[in-house]
C-alpha cells in the first residue's frame, strides 16, 4: 500500500472501528496501526514521533502514542497506555490520533516528506 491508501484505510477505522473488528479504543487503535507500521517494516510511520513532539511542544523521547495523548492533553491512564482512559479522554484522544496521523502522512508523502518533518524537529530543538 502506498501512503495515501493507508491515509484513506486510517480514516475510514477512524469512523468504523467496528468494520475492521476493533471496538474502537485508543488502545486497539494504536495495535492496528503499529500492525501496519510494523508489516511496512517500520517505515510508515518514520517522523510521526517527531510530528507529534512539534505539536507537543516536548521532545520526541516517549513513544507515539503518549505523545498522542500529550497533543491531545489527555492523561495517559493507568497501566498500560491507553487503559483507564474516561469516555471524554478516549474520545479525544482517538479524534487528536486520526486527525495527526492524516495530518503527519499528507506532509509525510513525497520522497523527501519524513526528511523535511525531521528536520523541522531538529531545528526546533537545537
Amino acid at each position: 500500500m502506498r501512503i495515501m491508501e493507508y491515509r484513506q484505510l486510517l480514516a475510514d477505522i477512524g469512523r468504523r472501528p467496528g468494520s475492521y473488528g476493533l471496538s474502537g479504543s485508543f488502545r486497539e487503535a494504536v495495535a492496528f496501526i503499529n500492525g501496519c507500521d510494523a508489516g511496512n517494516s517500520w517505515g510508515l510511520l518514520i517522523g510521526f514521533r517527531e510530528w507529534l513532539a512539534l505539536k507537543a511542544g516536548t521532545e520526541a523521547n516517549l513513544t507515539w502514542p503518549l505523545l498522542v495523548l500529550k497533543v491531545a492533553d489527555v492523561e495517559s491512564g493507568s497501566g498500560t497506555i491507553g487503559t483507564g482512559l474516561s469516555s471524554a479522554d478516549e474520545t479525544k484522544a482517538l479524534d487528536v490520533l486520526f486527525s495527526e496521523l492524516d495530518s503527519f502522512l499528507s506532509a509525510r508523502n513525497g520522497a523527501h516528506g519524513a526528511s523535511v518533518i525531521i528536520a523541522k524537529y531538529l531545528e526546533a530543538h537545537s
